[in-house]
């Protein structure tokens, strides 16, 4: 990888880091660089603007793909293999994270709610067209994540689990 490639990832990493922790309005750029080890006007140069960066990183949000599902239980059951199978504690947080920490943000808070429903939303409204019902599977899901990520709840079972497979699929298809 390039110089200029390896400054440009460094900065993704560090910008989510921080942002999707603590808050687009609560870190500033020097921050961010200083986390990088790179000069902050390397941010412009790479992102254009903070706000760039901060988008660069909603970029890496993965998109709930549903175009081999046709049922809400064939949805329930995507679900519950990613959730039970997304990585854990690594350096990265998790973009339940980002949403907690931006959504209410003023000047990002809007991008971060048009992200979600660009890549979640809408996608589960594809296969759980009465869009409450679509509305509640969604505060399902962000909900286990607060709960397990967040608020460290012990009734939450361990989520490689079966029994979180279970709870899991118990709450999304009361959802339905």
């Amino acid at each position: 990888m390039a110089k200029g490639e390896d400054t440009k990832a460094a900065l993704l990493l560090r910008a989510k880091q921080l942002f999707w922790t603590r808050g687009y309005s609560n870190v500033p750029v020097r921050e961010i660089a200083k986390a990088a080890g790179v000069d902050v006007a390397l941010i412009s140069r790479y992102f254009g603007s903070k706000r760039g960066l901060f988008e660069a990183t909603m970029a890496d949000v993965p998109a709930l793909d549903v175009r081999d599902l046709e049922t809400s239980e064939d949805l329930i059951t995507a679900i519950v293999d990613l959730f039970s199978s997304a990585p854990r504690n690594g350096p990265e947080p998790s973009p339940t994270a980002a949403i907690l920490a931006n959504a209410g943000d003023p000047e990002v808070g809007e991008l971060v709610r048009l992200h979600y429903t660009r890549k979640w939303q809408t996608p589960i409204e594809k296969i759980v067209p009465d869009r409450s019902k679509a509305a509640l599977f969604s505060a399902a899901l962000l909900g286990i994540s607060v709960a397990e990520k967040a608020l460290h709840l012990p009734g939450i079972a361990p989520a490689t689990s079966d029994a979180y497979k279970a709870q899991l699929r118990q709450l999304l298809a009361g959802a339905l």
